[in-house]
Parts: structure tokens; sequence; C-alpha cells
């Protein structure tokens, strides 16, 4: 999997700019607010349809221009393909080779890609941002799981309308449809975070020298029968007027020693927990579609000390294509490494 060609036009603080990449390291570095994470965020939709930064296209529109646009030329399975996002405020275009999509979730999958950000919630944030963070993992190699994981989502907005209606002598269907597609979704997730703790627990305890010991498990909100505890629940619902347990409600309990790390943890063993998922979950991907997927690392080492940061360096030897973004020019031995300097959202 290699992106080979960026081309930005009118997207954040491009006006018009195209890059080529190398297969291994891509360096953009620069000061700050230069729009290093903007080609990133570029990437990142291309590959996913969605920004790490904002749910609102608009804002990715470049200022006093009404669209933008963003295309990438990649490879993969050794065939050239083409990927292009348009949008104008009122229309959205997504284009893959000659097939024009929907939705952008139709994007997932088709440049599998792990991202790394300072400010990431996958530990401190709540638990919708871990599952996001389960849900899109599973997505990028699983494509029945978003369909399944849709089927719930739409299965429950029924569900919800009628319990806050109170019109229960139609509700069967939609808590059948819930209860189906909730199996799925919740033994899918259960098998990815099986999956991802052995080597989790491997890169972490390298992170952290041995000192601390990293665990995950799936905590549900509901146990037993599905269909049976929607309609056991559904008397106590109407109250609330939605559904109060199901997959939409369950978390990624992690711990660190034996303790949840989102309230026991210091600040460096999150950073450090977190790098260890992300790195994780980059191998396990790799393992399910068959080739090295994209690994985005944005500001990288900001948020690690410099042991850490070394450690760190050491992990992506054999990663594939990664980009990352930095303050600084970085030395990686024995990488192929392009370095892009990017001032004011030109390349220097």
């Amino acid at each position: 999997m290699l992106i080979k060609r960026l081309l930005l036009r009118q997207f954040r603080c491009y006006d018009e700019s195209v890059f080529e990449f190398c297969p291994e390291i891509n360096l953009i570095y620069g000061a700050n607010a230069q729009g290093k994470t903007s080609l990133l965020e570029a990437l990142h939709l291309l590959a996913i349809g969605r920004s790490f930064r904002t749910v609102r296209l608009t804002d990715m529109i470049q200022n006093e221009s009404e669209s933008f646009f963003l295309e990438a030329l990649f490879e993969s399975g050794g065939v050239e393909q083409r990927v292009a996002i348009s949008f104008s405020g009122r229309e959205r275009k997504i284009v893959h080779n000659n097939t024009t999509y929907p939705a952008f979730s139709s994007l997932i999958g088709l440049l599998p890609v792990t991202m790394m950000i300072p400010d990431d919630d996958l530990i401190k944030g709540s638990p919708d941002a871990r599952r996001k963070f389960i849900d899109l993992q599973i997505s990028q190699f699983d494509p029945l799981y978003l369909h399944y994981l849709t089927r719930y989502q739409r299965a429950m907005r029924q569900r919800n309308h009628l319990l806050k209606s109170q019109q229960l002598t139609i509700i069967d269907p939609w808590e059948q449809e819930m209860a189906k597609a909730a199996s799925y979704v919740v033994k899918k997730r259960r098998q990815l975070i099986e999956a991802l703790q052995p080597n989790g627990q491997q890169i972490h305890h390298v992170l952290s020298n041995g000192n601390d010991v990293l665990n995950l498990r799936y905590q549900e909100s509901l146990e037993g029968d599905y269909l049976q505890q929607f309609q056991k629940n559904r008397m106590k619902e109407v109250k609330f007027g939605f559904t109060c347990a199901g997959p939409h409600r369950d978390d990624l309990l992690i711990t660190i020693g034996n303790q949840e790390a989102r309230h026991f943890a210091s600040e460096g063993q999150k950073r450090t927990c977190v790098t260890a998922l992300r790195l994780a979950s980059w191998h396990l991907l790799k393992e399910r579609i068959g080739n090295a997927p994209l690994m985005m690392i944005d500001d990288f080492g900001i948020s690690l000390d410099r042991k850490r940061r070394q450690q760190f360096m050491d992990q992506l030897s054999g990663l594939g294509q990664v980009f990352i973004t930095s303050v600084e020019e970085l030395q990686f031995a024995d990488r192929n490494v392009q370095s892009f300097e990017i001032r004011q959202a030109l390349l220097n």
C-alpha cells in the first residue's frame, strides 16, 4: 500500500500543492501553523473519509474559497489507482478510479491507515472514543462489520423513536434487527481485543522498560441474549425515551499494573500506553489485510521524553510507508527518508 502523489487544492491553508512521496518515511517538518498537520488531514480524509480534527467539511475549505479538491494516486496490490474528493459546501463527490461513491464511509478499507496524534483521547477520553477506535480498526479489514454496525445504529434510532412516543406494539421488528446486528458487532469487537492484546503488551513492555503490564478487556453493558435483554428493558427505557444498554454503551477497559489507566495512570504512562496500542493496531491491521497499511504520526515525539522517543523511533523499523510531521528535521538510521520543509503551506 503506497501513496505516490497527493494534490491539494483550496484545502485549509493550501492554495494548490502537489507532493510526491517515497515508499518509506516521509518527513514533513517546519514551524507550527505552517500546514503540516493539514497535509496529514488530507491524506486521512482520502483514506477513511473523515478528518481527525473536525467533523465539519466546511472547516477544511480554504479561507475566502467556496470548495476544496483532494486527489491521491496510490498503488495497491501492484495496481495504480486514484481516489479523489471534492466538496463545494452544497455538493460532495467521492471517486475511486471510475466509480463514484455515495458516502464517505465507502472509502473505509481502501487505504488502511493507523493515525497517531499528540492529544489522543483513546485512554483519557469517553467510552465513545474507545468504541470508535475499535470500530475503525475492524471496519478497515471487515466490510461486513461496518454493515452490521450501521444496521444496529439505524434500528436503534427507530427503537428510540418508538420508546419516546410509546408505540411499543410495533417495536418488536426493530429489537430483532438490533439483536442480530449486536451479536455480530460484539463478537468481532471481542475478537479484535483478544488479537490486539499480545502485541500491545509486547510493545508496551519495550516502551515502558518492562515497568508496567498492559491489559485489555472488552466491557459489555448487556450480557446474555440480546433480544431478551432489549425486551426486558423496554418498560424501563420508555421513561428515558432511548436505549440505555447495548453495543453503543460498551467500553474497552485498559489497565496498567491492574489499575484502570484512565483514572490512575500518570500522563507519561498514558502516552506510552496509547503509543503501544496504536503500533499494535498497525501490526494487526497488516496481518489481516496482508500488506502494510499506512502509518501517520502528527507532531512526532512531542509528548514523549527523549528515551521513549528513541524507543519509539526504533519501533518504526519495517512499518512500510510512514508520514510524520515534526517541528524539526529528524534523522532515521537505515531508512529511506524523503523530507519536505513546509513554510506557510509552501514546499521549500
